[in-house]
């Protein structure tokens, strides 16, 4: 029996709450997925080796995108590191690595803090909040601009068009709408990529991508995936942690009473609640996965939050556990050679936006219930649209 011949059915509410599907797709090994348009790969070893073995399974089209015909172009003008296969990928990577430098990230903690506690203290005197608009939206925009040197008053248009990207990588991907969303961000971009590379001193990280051997052109792609990748992203995550909390008030105290817990708890919220579900790979020759044949040129759509919920990976895997052995072993910033190159910065914006929020406000809860939570309903991203709360000030 062929893999196609084991296809499942997607319903509706998988986007909202996925992890059913997943168990379900564990159990059957590597299945097509008519929805998806992809093989879906789910278990923790499929991953893991589909993430590794980079010559099998290329990047091109890995962000959703209508594949390319055989021999013709990539579909849309496509970002600068994600959808690249080595050798390129890894030339890109080695000079853009060095804008992301754990000494160059945490320098920004400060700043970023500050942001986090102005932002909490807006809401001050409010009972009740969105806090995806109010506050997780809106730290990390404001990071990554800080982080790199865009001016804020840039923050809102950036936004708007990361939130654009991401519609059209939705459930019926455009790429003339990506390509249309990624000349704006372009053109917003210029003018401070054109003033730091007039710039001696590397300040920020724009600087110093300026100042990289990277093309005019290629500076600009890698800037607009940071900032895609680094907001929308971050975003999610601090939404998902948040939500932890809010559902969980005696958790919320430990954290107030052992701050050192946050590091693994935000592991562990990125774990169960990881904000890029999965990414496409494309099949290079025939080959085989889990014991699955798949034929050259078949799309993948490969699960990081299936594998990160697999129970060969960790035990309990659907709990909360601050006690993991290791923490850090998700997929949740990808693996291998193509690792989320800002990952240091995403785990420093959340641990500091919970401590700034754990540390302010008392006490916060949903106004509704659990299931009532609004997720987009794309099967690669967790992206919840909004978190209803209420806030017991000190």
């Amino acid at each position: 029996m062929s893999s196609h011949d084991r296809n499942i059915q997607v319903e509706p509410e998988a986007s909202y709450c996925p992890y059913p599907l997943y168990t379900e797709l564990r159990e059957r090994g590597v299945t097509f997925v008519e929805e998806a348009g992809a093989f879906m790969v789910t278990r923790a070893e499929d991953v893991d080796t589909v993430l590794r073995d980079v010559e099998t399974f290329s990047s091109r089209d890995t962000i959703g995108l209508p594949p390319a015909e055989p021999g013709g172009e990539p579909t849309g003008p496509g970002f600068y590191l994600v959808d690249t296969d080595a050798p390129e990928h890894s030339r890109r990577r080695r000079l853009a690595a060095r804008a992301f430098t754990s000494g160059r990230v945490a320098r920004f903690e400060p700043e970023i803090r500050a942001m986090g506690a102005e932002l909490i203290e807006g809401l001050r005197g409010r009972d009740e909040v969105d806090f995806v608009a109010d506050f997780a939206v809106k730290l990390p925009i404001a990071a990554i601009a800080t982080v790199l040197g865009v001016e804020e008053a840039d923050t809102a248009a950036m936004r708007r068009l990361s939130e654009k990207v991401l519609s059209v990588l939705g459930d019926a991907p455009d790429p003339v709408g990506f390509a249309r969303a990624c000349e704006e961000f372009g053109a917003l971009l210029a003018p401070a990529l054109e003033a730091a590379a007039g710039v001696e001193q590397e300040t920020t990280i724009l600087h110093t991508i300026a100042a990289s051997e990277i093309g005019a052109e290629d500076a600009m792609r890698f800037v607009i995936e940071l900032l895609f990748a680094g907001n929308v992203t971050t975003a999610d995550a601090i939404s998902s942690s948040t939500r932890f909390l809010a559902e969980d008030v005696r958790l919320a105290d430990r954290l107030r009473r052992e701050p050192s817990r946050l590091a693994p708890f935000v592991e562990e919220s990125l774990r169960l609640e990881s904000p890029v579900q999965g990414l496409f790979r494309t099949a290079t020759r025939d080959t085989e996965l889990g014991g699955s044949p798949i034929p050259a040129g078949a799309r993948l759509l490969v699960g990081f939050g299936a594998g990160n919920r697999d129970p060969k990976l960790v035990e309990r895997p659907d709990e909360l556990d601050l006690d993991r052995v290791s923490p850090h072993s998700h997929f949740a910033f990808g693996r291998g050679a193509h690792t989320c190159l800002g990952h240091a910065l995403a785990r420093l914006e959340v641990r500091v936006a919970l401590e700034v929020l754990l540390g302010t406000v008392r006490r916060f809860e949903l106004t509704v219930p659990p299931e009532r939570l609004d997720y987009q309903r794309i099967l690669s991203v967790r992206h919840l649209q909004s978190l209803p709360l209420r806030l017991y000030w000190s």
